[in-house]
């Protein structure tokens, strides 16, 4: 059966420096998905770019059922203890097509007294769990209306499970799953995992939910988080301080079991341990990926070489493996090559897939960070004329206002109540770049797209600065 899954929009409330802000994809407007679905991010800096990427990796660690990673209290507005997304996909099922939302809030806990005492001296982050879950769906049809397919509010310490239809059901004699709804209520809380998408919930849903509901929460699972990337900040940092290159790939080669993508981080400054397999399927990879290279950068190619093989600790043969690129015929390791072509091999196994698979979702913080500014836009422009995936992607490079449309750009404003806005007033023959530096210089439809700065200001902050350091 043909699917297709498609995030269309996403809604954010207090997270980071954001206090309300919701985007678009181009997808939304016609909720078309024949062709590449490429969105742009522009602001200054601090401006609430980084927490659009944030979302998603909090997205994709829900739906894929895992927890939360440490830390992740500190993507909560300071004024608030609740922070809110909420992501609208179109969803088509063969013919059926459908628009499903999952809303999902994640809320500081109440300290007891020991909690406070080692949060008082670091010892553990701020803990935080899943107040609030929600999903709901429409068939995309004249006149429907959204119903909510599942719904879980934890509040005070109790747990309650909506809409009444499902809840009768997990308490009804036959099935009599309140118990295993309890318990998988509580790993989720412990764990700041979503209720719904940790194999235990997922599995209790099946039992409860009609057939219809459950088919789209699959897609969502199994189709959508399987296929969405995230490479944010570190990632990219990881490679431009010669640690690692992630190198996106079939799940099939890791895992047979499993369908989609998964993620293998190669060391950059010494080989890597693989069984045979693996060394197989990465040279594959790199020879795909050379096709490519050797076009953005004429006469480069990379490869895994195998150093040696070598038994692995559960007795299968395996190889070393270390990361070469090769120019006019001479190999040497990847560590001695620039940031920048370290930049594109961490980003272009991930473009790849993005520009094949209709359902692939590929969100990438800073995409022009070490990349040469014309070629970055040919190859952006590439992707948004013959890709099948989605790409979201922020960027200071104004060079990619140059090659797309007015609808494939978000701009942040000043006012963390209203954090993304569209430019208005823009026609086919507007040069983009040229209304987005006026709209800094003068501001855009009554939101300011650039919290001023005075260029004399900073001169005399120069100056003070050097008195108090040098005297």
């Amino acid at each position: 059966m043909n699917i297709k899954v498609r995030v269309s929009s996403v809604e954010i409330h207090d997270c980071k420096n954001v206090v309300r802000g919701k985007l678009y994809f181009p997808c939304s407007r016609n909720r078309s998905m024949k062709r590449a679905d490429v969105l742009g991010l522009y602001g200054q800096n601090g401006s609430g770019k980084t927490a659009v990427v944030s979302a998603f990796e909090v997205l994709r660690a829900l739906l894929g059922g895992n927890p939360l990673d440490p830390g992740i209290d500190r993507l909560i507005y300071q004024r608030s203890d609740t922070a809110t997304f909420i992501f609208t996909f179109l969803i088509c099922v063969g013919r059926q097509c459908y628009e499903a939302v999952y809303d999902v809030a994640m809320t500081k806990r109440d300290l007891d007294a020991d909690d406070a005492v080692n949060l008082a001296n670091d010892r553990v982050p701020d803990p935080v769990f899943l107040s609030h879950e929600e999903i709901r769906y429409k068939e995309l049809t004249k006149g429907a209306r959204y119903k909510t397919m599942v719904a879980f509010l934890r509040e005070d310490g109790d747990e309650k499970l909506a809409p009444k239809t499902v809840a009768a059901k997990l308490r009804s004699r036959k099935e009599n799953l309140v118990v295993a709804f309890k318990v998988n209520a509580q790993l989720a809380y412990q764990q700041c995992a979503s209720v719904f998408f940790r194999k235990e919930g997922f599995d209790l849903l099946e039992r409860i939910l009609d057939q219809k509901s459950f088919d789209l929460l699959q897609v969502l699972k199994n189709v959508f988080a399987r296929r969405l990337f995230v490479l944010n900040n570190h990632e990219s940092g990881m490679s431009l301080a010669n640690l690692s290159i992630p190198i996106h790939c079939e799940n099939t080669a890791l895992n047979p079991s499993k369908r989609g993508y998964g993620v293998i981080d190669l060391p950059i400054d010494a080989p890597k341990k693989v069984d045979m397999e693996t060394f197989a399927m990465l040279r594959t990879m790199f020879t795909a990926i050379s096709k490519v290279l050797k076009k953005i950068v004429p006469g480069l190619s990379v490869d895994a070489k195998n150093l040696g093989n070598e038994l692995l600790h559960d007795g299968r043969s395996g190889a070393r493996v270390e990361l070469v690129a090769t120019r006019e015929g001479r190999s040497l390791p990847i560590a001695c090559e620039s940031d920048g072509i370290k930049k594109l091999l961490t980003v272009l196994s991930s473009l790849i897939v993005m520009y094949n698979d209709e359902n692939a979702c590929i969100v990438i913080d800073e995409l022009d960070a070490g990349i040469y500014e014309f070629l970055l836009g040919e190859i952006v422009k590439i992707l948004n004329d013959g890709g099948k995936g989605q790409l979201l992607f922020t960027s200071h490079n104004l060079r990619l206002l140059e090659v797309l449309e007015r609808e494939n750009l978000v701009f942040t404003s000043a006012n963390p109540e209203n954090r993304y806005i569209v430019l208005k007033g823009i026609r086919d023959s507007s040069n983009i770049r040229d209304v987005y530096i006026r709209a800094i210089q003068l501001g855009h439809d009554g939101e300011d797209v650039y919290q001023p700065t005075d260029r004399y200001d900073i001169m005399e902050a120069f100056d003070e600065a050097g008195e108090l350091n040098h005297g």
